[in-house]
């Protein structure tokens, strides 16, 4: 059972009473839940996985997003013929985008990925998260967090992981999250 706490200091006599399993910091703050999601990542799929944080001795991979662009070839994807587009100075120009078909397929995946992992901050599903992606990928992903989101992250990891299975991936996580997983 959990106990009322004043709304404001000195306001004793309005009480507010968390939600069953809430937990108060000092602050009043609802404390971190202690799981955390790995999301495992490139520009053309996303695993994410649960685990117990500081990292436990299990990782369950929860759900995988596909992004089936990004690992496309640009051949494959864009017409044959350079087009016509407009800029935001002057007229129109032709030729080919300023934006690369690898920048572009990490921009959009990126939104994806960050519109997933808010719909699990919201519903408060994880604490603690963990990005492991290449360079490219992670940079961009970074970008699209929004500020609550990113406060969230506790460790980035500049690796490409994303073809290992969970046996070959939990040694390697444990080794790099040693250092970080004192928080």
């Amino acid at each position: 059972m959990t106990r009322p706490v004043p709304i404001a200091p000195g306001h004793n006599d309005i009480l507010w009473t968390p939600a069953e399993g809430v937990d108060m910091t000092y602050k009043h703050e609802a404390a971190k839940r202690p799981v955390a999601w790995i999301v495992v990542a490139d520009r053309g799929r996303a695993r994410i996985f649960e685990t117990t944080w500081p990292l436990g001795v299990q990782l369950a991979e929860i759900e995988t997003l596909v992004h089936p662009e990004g690992h496309a070839r640009a051949q494959e994807v864009v017409t044959d013929a350079p087009g016509r587009f407009a800029e935001s100075a002057g007229g129109p120009h032709y030729g080919e985008p300023r934006t690369d078909h690898r920048h572009r397929t990490a921009n959009d995946f990126a939104g994806i990925v960050a519109e997933r992992l808010e719909k699990g901050r919201n519903g408060n599903a994880y604490g603690y998260l963990v990005i492991v992606a290449p360079a490219l990928f992670l940079g961009t992903l970074r970008q699209s967090f929004s500020s609550p989101l990113a406060k969230l992250v506790c460790s980035e990891i500049n690796k490409d992981y994303t073809q290992l299975s969970v046996h070959e991936l939990l040694p390697l996580l444990q080794t790099e999250l040693a250092p970080t997983a004192v928080h």
